[in-house]
């Protein structure tokens, strides 16, 4: 786990989600999530009889909305606040999960149909090559992985990691928790060499911002381990 990614969990962790819940109780942006429900809901067959985890649930929106849909979801955080939070919400399956730390099958006990990774714009390359690998490992076969990546396009300013990641370690004034925070950028190519031989394409678009290009959109699909080899 990169030091800026521990860092964001601490930030976390000592009142940064207190004040993260709280904004998201005024401003809940429904429209987003209802958004990015529907997207999921379109990748998934209809029968609806598919194991789903979500990597770093935060508030725990998605999840319960999958929930309430009738959808077998199980919602992760590395962080105690938002597990709480997310058992407000109603979420009746949830686990303390870090990826970067915790054994897979130890904690799920069997594989997924889908694992989505949403908001997550705290880990460097070499944390999301990680993730990469512990996805395709946790998925069945043809099982799909839904991400999202904040574009590297829109952030000519950020600054350069020697392991090749494009960031910033800021304070966003726009935003409610006035901590530093990291934020990891990248590009198309960074896309393309994390998902070389593990994952195919099912679906890609940009979006967010003035100009709906802040984030990397991407539904992908496990390759066979034919391929991976």
């Amino acid at each position: 786990m990169s030091e800026y990614n521990k860092k964001t969990i601490d930030m976390y962790s000592l009142g940064g989600a207190l004040e993260y819940i709280g904004h998201n109780d005024i401003d809940p942006e429904t429209e987003k999530w209802e958004k990015l429900f529907n997207y999921v809901k379109n990748a998934l067959p209809k029968d609806k009889k598919v194991k789903i985890i979500e990597f770093g649930s935060g508030c725990g929106q998605l999840s319960a909305m999958l929930q309430e849909s009738g959808y077998d979801v199980t919602s992760t955080d590395v962080v105690d606040t938002f597990l709480e939070e997310q058992r407000r919400r109603g979420i009746t399956q949830i686990k303390k999960y870090n990826f970067l730390l915790d054994d897979f099958d130890n904690v799920f006990g069997s594989k997924a149909d889908l694992i989505i990774s949403w908001r997550n714009p705290h880990l460097d390359m070499d944390d999301m090559r990680k993730l990469f690998d512990v996805v395709y490992d946790g998925l069945n076969d043809d099982g799909l992985f839904i991400i999202n990546f904040q574009n590297s396009d829109v952030h000519p300013e950020a600054d350069m990691l020697p392991n090749g990641t494009k960031y910033n370690y800021k304070i966003l004034e726009d935003k409610q928790t006035k901590e530093k925070r990291f934020y990891a950028y990248f590009s198309k190519d960074d896309i393309e060499e994390l998902r070389k031989n593990l994952f195919d394409i099912v679906e890609y678009h940009n979006e967010g911002g003035k100009e709906q290009k802040n984030w990397h959109v991407l539904t992908l699909r496990k390759a066979s381990d034919i391929a991976k080899s």
